[in-house]
């Protein structure tokens, strides 16, 4: 694995009647657009949250009720998961894909529901931003029911990006955490 190779390793297999596939990626250019959190706190997206860091992104709107109430517990869980183990910090950004709707009020519900603790944010911003975001990250669908469940997990240090497509497990998700990480890499 190579930063900048575009590889792509499909492994799929059918989990609960859905298929995943994780794939490879190269370090994807995010807009250092500016966004708000869950508590009306102004961040830029990549200096200030993506940066240096390990992160874990995921996509939702608010008013959803079939995938992104599922992509946002298990978010939770891989929260919890990281902080029992003490491991090294992993930012976890929530991205809403409805900005016009999802302002910071509606994603603070959504994060008390989830138990969000700190390192968690519900992001949105000025839609024409976060059009830029979806489509730099191919996170973009011609409907709101039509985005992917893709979780995206990057290590801005090192290069290394990976996608996962359809169902996930805590277990799953941490090890692609790890996966991007590599052994030392500073988190």
């Amino acid at each position: 694995m190579r930063k900048g190779v575009l590889r792509l390793v499909f492994s799929a297999w059918i989990l609960s009647g859905a298929i995943v596939a994780v794939a490879e990626t190269k370090a994807p250019v995010i807009p250092d657009i500016e966004v708000i959190d869950q508590d009306g706190g102004v961040h830029r997206l990549y200096s200030d949250l993506i940066k240096g860091k390990t992160v874990a992104l995921t996509f939702l709107y608010t008013s959803c009720k079939t995938s992104c109430p599922a992509m946002t517990g298990l978010f939770g869980a891989v929260q919890k998961k990281l902080q029992a183990e003490s491991r090294r910090p992993v930012s976890l950004l929530s991205i809403s894909i409805d900005p016009v709707t999802d302002r910071p009020a509606q994603l603070k519900t959504v994060a008390n529901r989830f138990g969000a603790g700190p390192g968690w944010y519900f992001l949105t911003g000025a839609y024409p931003d976060v059009a830029r975001v979806l489509a730099a990250l191919n996170a973009a669908g011609p409907q709101l029911s039509d985005h992917p469940s893709m979780i995206l997990v990057g290590n801005d240090v090192t290069g290394h990006w990976t996608r996962h497509y359809g169902l996930a497990s805590v277990p799953m998700v941490i090890d692609l955490i790890e996966s991007v990480a590599g052994p030392g890499a500073d988190r």
